[in-house]
């Protein structure tokens, strides 16, 4: 089976490095969207192997370039299926890829919405394997079910909303994405794993980004505009409240 995996990312060596792992397990190609990273995250890219984009954002975070980038860069793939991710988030099968990717070939599905979970340590990874090996408690959290899974053959256009937490997708029918309730039978899971570590790192990381949101982000309202240490520590506390066993 033929999967193409479009990942958008700046400056995440350190959680690129099991994304990569992750997706060079089962994606036939691999593309890294890359904002201009200075981490060594080109150093992960180069040896998994995996394709770069460089693109120009002026030092900002743009999600009006994010969506552009996730509706048009699979355009034109001959691939089965189509990820686009951020660096963080992780397509998972818990009965395996090809077994659940072949169940939804059968009724011709165009794009699925995978359970999301919130992952949670409060120490970063050392595992030399896959990170949900060493990290496998989480919270359902259904802003993290974003549409980012599907069938390219049968979608025309994804039009992925600011953080690709929604889509207003056309398919070739003719019909329009409807954002299912029920969760996806066989199950897919999108696995996003950002609060993990120290909160105080975690914290850092929102003012970092937050500090470099661009005009149209302010404008819209695209992201977070908290101190990044409040914004942490809610997030915390709602993981916290519902955590699970989210791998076996």
């Amino acid at each position: 089976m033929n999967i193409e995996c479009h990942i958008l990312c700046r400056d995440e060596a350190e959680i690129f490095l099991y994304a990569a792992r992750h997706y060079t397990s089962f994606c036939s190609r691999i593309v890294l969207h890359d904002m201009g990273s200075t981490d060594g995250t080109l150093d992960v890219a180069a040896q998994f192997g995996i394709e770069v984009r460089h693109w120009d954002t002026g030092n900002k975070v743009d999600d009006g370039l994010n969506m552009r980038i996730k509706n048009e860069a699979w355009i034109g793939t001959n691939a089965d299926w189509v990820i686009c991710v951020d660096t963080d988030e992780l397509i998972y099968f818990p009965s395996g890829v090809g077994p659940t990717l072949r169940v939804y070939d059968t009724p011709k599905t165009p794009m699925i919405r995978p359970t999301g979970f919130e992952m949670f340590s409060e120490t970063m990874p050392t595992t030399p394997g896959q990170i949900y090996d060493e990290i496998k408690s989480g919270a359902r959290d259904n802003i993290y079910s974003k549409p980012v899974l599907f069938n390219p053959r049968l979608v025309v256009e994804t039009n992925f909303r600011p953080g690709a937490h929604s889509s207003d997708a056309l398919f070739k029918d003719g019909t329009r994405y409807l954002n299912p309730v029920d969760p996806p039978n066989p199950p897919v899971y999108l696995l996003h794993y950002h609060q993990i570590g120290p909160i105080e790192k975690i914290a850092a990381r929102y003012d970092r980004t937050r500090a470099r949101m661009c005009d149209s982000n302010v404008q819209n309202g695209w992201g977070n505009f908290e101190p990044g240490i409040k914004h942490a520590t809610d997030k915390r506390n709602f993981i916290e409240s519902h955590l699970e066993r989210v791998i076996p």
